[in-house]
């Protein structure tokens, strides 16, 4: 890492105190990853086609999906994924909608869909937004 970011962080550490503000620097570090990952890296898609692509996921809601951020897990494991939000509300925690996915046909080998990723999923006025605008 540059050294000089390195000062940086360190410098906002010092000066951080409560388990909130921590809490907040632990925020923005996870989500700056989000925003760093680099596409080759695709994590537990590795040799398969990602979800994103076979859903053709537009680039402005592949770059805040919860699925394309954690390469980790597959789709049907991680809450508020776009599709969970369009058609289930604004939670995304109904997985009913992967049972029928041809995402999760493919490669699930029909095992239990259970949701290990919560709270990171898409803020649903962007979604919204998103949809009303064309994106998907």
């Amino acid at each position: 890492m540059n050294r000089k970011v390195v000062e940086q962080v360190e410098e906002i550490l010092r000066g951080s105190v409560t388990a909130e503000e921590l809490a907040e620097i632990e925020r923005v570090v996870r989500d700056a990853k989000g925003n760093i990952l680099i596409e080759d890296d695709l994590g537990i898609w590795e040799g398969k086609t990602p979800c994103w692509e076979m859903c053709t996921c537009p680039q402005t809601l592949r770059q805040e999906c919860p699925a394309f951020k954690n390469r980790n897990l597959h789709c049907w494991e991680v809450e508020g994924t776009y599709c969970k939000l369009d058609d289930y509300g604004a939670t995304g925690r109904d997985t009913s909608i992967c049972q029928v996915c041809r995402v999760y046909k493919r490669f699930g080998n029909g095992k239990n869909i259970d949701i290990k990723l919560c709270g990171q999923g898409f803020n649903p006025t962007f979604a919204n937004q998103a949809v009303k605008n064309g994106s998907k």
